[in-house]
């Protein structure tokens, strides 16, 4: 080759990465961006001459500088972000919930049992039963709107839910067109590093909602499993997920996963959003409502089997305060509408000024019952455990919120310091592009004074 065509192949492997170098900086605040080098060859020669020195460089390729490992990081850690932070976020929720004033059951049952001592001093007087009453309703509101608002929290799950499988099936779906593109440019020989920029950035999306694993399939594809195996994407094949009913829990949904007309139910340690919400719908929000419930029945039931001990103020035997669905208690718990202040059977011998009957219904707030998971407790102390209870989760949920956050920074730190785009080291390799495409300049000058001297001699 001549000295021109190895001057001009130096000048074209300059200019490549100059275009490098400033593509580099003009993505230096782009997310996700990985930055990219050249790699030069030299063309070595054709002849079998020792005089050939070569015909020059060559590109032979423009490589993304990425680590798979610290990619897969910040995969990992994204699925802990997306967990932890939704499980912080719900307990907390909760934690203020429960801690409502309108919502405190323990102060509920103060205000009833204060009203049934205060009727210690007059058991016959019409005020004194009928602020019992008024409690006894108040309580009964309390209970009611606190189902309320847990029912609220299983649609406002339900949403999420729905929210988060419709995010994810997208994602799944442009990852596999990414897929397909990627492969048809490796097999051409095209730069797609663009295009694997905006796959990892899809992918990280994605592992918030679920924890991933990534295997690369060789041509430029990843394929893309849950941490059990069940796969997501596959070249250009794509799963998807669905939700339906659950037959255990009517206001519950079941997810599961679709894969080339195979179905894969899904249990909770998917990981990611998703799995969270289905550990703290099962761990934390099922039981809380059952508790609830319990408290709702025991205090109820026994409160209306211990009236019908006593007598009321017409000497007849006590009928039932509270009406309630033994179902759902807490939700349907409710005054006796027929109910008047004198139904109170207060008297344990028919007497109107007996209080023996008063003296057993007080001494039902000190009385223990079994409440599902909180054990053997008294009414006030079992709401008062199921409010610690959650206030300890919710702690120790943000904790590992907060440090699954400084696991995600510290990923993203390495991450960048392989992949991102460092100025200073852009600045010196367009000072090197430079200085060789200004070099190799004076090699076509140098080449063309040669051919002008040699013409002179004609």
């Amino acid at each position: 080759m001549s000295l021109m065509n190895i001057g001009l192949s130096g000048i074209q492997a300059s200019q490549v990465g100059m275009n490098v170098t400033a593509q580099n900086v003009a993505n230096i605040n782009t997310p996700g961006y990985s930055r990219q080098q050249v790699h030069l060859s030299a063309v070595g020669s054709t002849s079998m001459s020792m005089k050939d020195a070569g015909n020059g460089v060559s590109v032979s390729s423009i490589r993304r500088v990425t680590d798979q490992y610290q990619t897969n990081q910040i995969f990992r850690a994204g699925s802990m972000l997306g967990a932890t932070s939704t499980s912080a976020q719900q307990l907390k929720r909760l934690e203020t919930l429960l801690s409502g004033d309108s919502m405190d059951l323990s102060q509920g049952f103060d205000s009833f049992f204060s009203a049934l001592n205060g009727a210690s001093v007059s058991p016959y007087g019409s005020a004194h039963r009928t602020q019992i009453i008024s409690e006894a309703e108040a309580l009964s509101n309390r209970f009611n709107q606190l189902n309320s608002s847990l029912d609220g929290q299983y649609n406002d799950l339900s949403q999420q839910r729905s929210s988060a499988v419709s995010q994810a099936n997208s994602l799944l779906g442009n990852i596999s067109k990414l897929n397909e593109e990627i492969r048809k440019g490796e097999a051409t020989g095209a730069n797609t590093s663009a295009l694997q920029d905006e796959r990892d950035v899809l992918i990280a999306e994605l592992s918030e909602i679920v924890d991933v694993r990534i295997t690369d399939a060789g041509d430029g594809t990843l394929n893309i499993a849950l941490p059990n195996g069940q796969p997501l994407v596959m070249g250009n094949q794509v799963a998807k997920f669905s939700l339906e009913s659950d037959p255990n829990n009517p206001r519950g949904d079941v997810l599961s996963l679709s894969f080339n007309d195979q179905n894969f139910p899904l249990d909770d340690d998917i990981g990611g959003k998703l799995g969270a919400l289905a550990e703290y719908e099962k761990d934390v929000l099922i039981p809380t409502q059952a508790a609830i419930n319990d408290i709702a029945s025991e205090f109820a039931q026994a409160f209306n089997d211990q009236l019908a001990q006593g007598f009321d103020l017409n000497g007849e035997p006590g009928k039932p305060l509270f009406v309630f669905d033994p179902e759902n208690p807490a939700a349907t718990m409710s005054i006796n509408p027929d109910f008047k202040p004198e139904d109170l059977a207060l008297s344990g011998d028919g007497t109107p000024g007996n209080t023996d009957n008063l003296m057993k219904l007080i001494e039902i707030k000190d009385q223990e019952f079994e409440i599902g998971h909180l054990g053997s407790q008294t009414l006030g102390s079992a709401f008062n455990s199921l409010l610690g209870d959650i206030a300890v989760k919710s702690r120790q949920a943000q904790s590992d919120h907060d440090a699954a956050s400084n696991i995600y920074l510290q990923a993203t730190i390495e991450k960048s310091a392989t992949s991102g785009v460092n100025l200073d080291e852009e600045a010196v390799s367009l000072m090197m592009y430079q200085q060789a495409y200004q070099a190799n300049l004076q090699v076509i000058n140098a080449s063309n004074q040669v051919f002008a001297s040699i013409m002179q001699l004609f």
